[in-house]
C-alpha cells in the first residue's frame, strides 16, 4: 500500500479516537503533579497504553514514575523509534492560591496525550500491515527541574533507540524546533564576619560587599563574551538583621548559550570573578557549579519529513528550524540519538509566554483539542516514514555527527 494511503488510515484512526484522547488530556490536566512525583499521571498513561496492547515496563531508568510502553510485531526488530511523553506540571507560586499552585501551564498534558495518540495510531498500522520495527511511548518525568530524560539516558533507557521525537505546544505560528540553549549555573556563597555598624564595624567582614564586587565583575565579563551567551546574576540571601554587617551573602549566576562547549571556557572566568571578590573583601567563598541541560541541535533530515507531514495536514509553519532561548532535556537526547520536535500552536493569533496563567487557559481550549489530533497525526505520519525507510534515520545520524563536529570547531 502507498505511504499516503497508510497516512490516510492514520488520519481516520486518530479522528475516530480523538474524543478518547481529549478525555485523557483533560484527566491529566485535572491531576497535575510536580517532578518525580507524577505517580497518578504515570499510572493513567501507562494503563491507557497497556489497554491498547502495549507492553508496559514501569519504574525504568531508576525513576519510579518513568515508563516504557513498547510494541513490535517481531521482538527485537528495527528500527526502534521513541515518542516521548513528558509527565510533570509546574508550581505557579504566588500567582495562585497555595492549594492550586501546581498546574499544567506548560502543556505537558498535551505532550503526553499526543505521544499516546501517535503511538496508538502507528501501532494500529504496524499491526494491520505487519510492519517491521518497534515503537515505544516513553514516559519521561521531571523535565521542568532535574531533567528526567538525562537520567534515563545515563541509565541506558535509550541505548538501542534509533530515532526520537517529542511534541511541545506553542503559540503564534506553528514551527519545527531548531536549537535551544545549553545552561549551567553557579551558587556562590560568601562568608564574612558580622559586626554592629555603629559600634564595631571595623571588626566586620562584609559578605554583601563581596557580593557587590562579584555582581560588578560579572557585569564587566558580559562585555567579553559572544553575543549568544546570556548571563544573569542575582542576590538570593543577604540576611535580615538590621544594623549588622552581613556575614553571609548568597548569589546565583545562570548562564545560557547555544554551544555548550562555550560554557567550558566561561566557567573558570566566573570562578575567578567569585574568588577575586572574596580576596578583595577578606571573605571566604563557596562555589557550587551545576551543569544544566544541553541544547537541541538541528536535524534537517527529519525536519524535511515532519514539514511535509504538517503540510499534508494543512497546518501553516514558520520557515526553517526555529531557534529559541529556552532549554529542556530533550537536547541531551538529541546529541546521542537523532530527534525532532514539532511545535504546533495553541494560539495562532498571538504569542503567549509559557508558565503563565494566560497560557494555562489555552491548554484545555477548543484549539488544544484540535492540536491533540494534529500532533498525534503528524508524529505518527513521521514515524511511519522512518519505519518504511530506515535509510532516513541513517542520514539523520550522519547529520547529527556533523552538527556536533561544527560545535567543536566553533562554527
Amino acid at each position: 500500500m502507498e505511504t499516503n494511503e497508510l497516512k490516510k488510515e492514520i488520519n481516520d484512526y486518530v479522528e475516530k479516537e480523538n474524543e478518547k484522547l481529549w478525555k485523557l488530556a483533560i484527566e491529566l490536566y485535572d491531576n497535575p503533579e510536580l517532578y518525580l512525583r507524577e505517580y497518578k499521571t504515570s499510572e493513567i498513561l501507562s494503563t491507557f497504553l497497556e489497554n491498547e496492547g502495549f507492553t508496559v515496563e514501569r519504574g525504568v531508568g531508576t525513576l519510579e514514575t518513568a515508563f516504557i510502553a513498547s510494541y513490535s510485531k517481531v521482538k527485537g526488530s528495527k528500527p526502534r523509534i521513541d515518542i516521548l511523553a513528558e509527565l510533570d506540571a509546574i508550581d505557579m507560586g504566588e500567582r495562585f492560591p497555595e492549594n492550586e499552585r501546581v498546574q499544567h501551564a506548560c502543556g505537558h498534558n498535551i505532550i503526553s496525550t499526543t505521544a499516546t495518540g501517535a503511538g496508538t495510531a502507528i501501532k494500529y498500522i504496524m499491526d494491520k500491515y505487519n510492519l517491521q520495527g518497534e515503537i515505544r511511548v516513553v514516559g519521561t518525568p521531571a523535565e521542568e527541574q532535574v531533567g528526567g530524560k538525562i537520567i534515563m539516558l545515563e541509565n541506558g533507557v535509550f541505548d538501542d533507540t534509533d530515532a526520537s521525537m517529542v511534541l511541545h505546544p506553542t503559540s503564534g505560528t506553528s514551527k519545527i524546533a531548531g536549537r535551544c540553549k545549553s545552561s549551567m549555573s553557579f551558587e556562590v556563597t560568601y562568608n564574612g564576619f558580622a559586626a554592629h555598624i555603629g559600634n564595631h564595624r571595623e571588626k566586620g567582614i562584609n559578605a554583601q560587599d563581596a557580593g557587590v564586587i562579584f555582581y560588578t565583575s560579572i557585569a564587566a565579563l558580559r562585555y567579553q563574551t559572544k553575543d549568544e551567551i546570556q548571563m544573569f546574576v542575582k542576590f538570593t540571601d543577604v540576611g535580615k538583621e538590621e544594623g549588622i554587617i552581613p556575614s553571609k551573602c548568597k548569589m546565583l549566576v545562570a548562564v545560557k548559550c547555544f554551544n555548550p562547549l562555550l560554557l567550558d571556557g566561561l566557567a573558570p572566568k566566573i570562578r575567578n570573578c567569585a574568588e577575586g571578590a572574596a580576596l578583595a573583601t577578606g571573605c571566604t567563598v563557596e562555589i557550587e557549579e551545576k551543569r544544566g541541560y544541553k541544547g537541541r541541535i538541528y536535524n534537517h533530515t527529519f525536519e524535511k519529513y515532519l514539514r511535509k507531514n504538517f503540510e499534508m495536514l494543512g497546518e501553516p509553519l514558520k520557515e526553517g528550524m526555529v531557534d529559541d532561548n529556552g532549554g529542556e532535556d530533550f537536547g541531551d537526547v538529541m546529541r546521542k540519538i537523532p530527534g525532532i520536535m514539532p511545535y504546533p500552536t495553541l494560539i495562532p493569533e498571538k504569542r503567549v509566554s509559557l508558565h503563565t496563567k494566560e497560557y494555562l487557559e489555552h491548554v484545555i481550549s477548543p484549539r488544544a483539542k484540535y492540536v491533540v489530533g494534529l500532533g498525534s497525526k503528524v508524529m505518527a505520519y513521521t514515524t511511519l516514514d522512518l519505519l518504511l525507510d530506515p535509510s532516513i534515520i541513517e542520514e539523520a545520524k550522519v547529520e547529527m555527527a556533523k552538527e556536533l563536529q561544527k560545535e567543536k570547531e566553533g562554527e
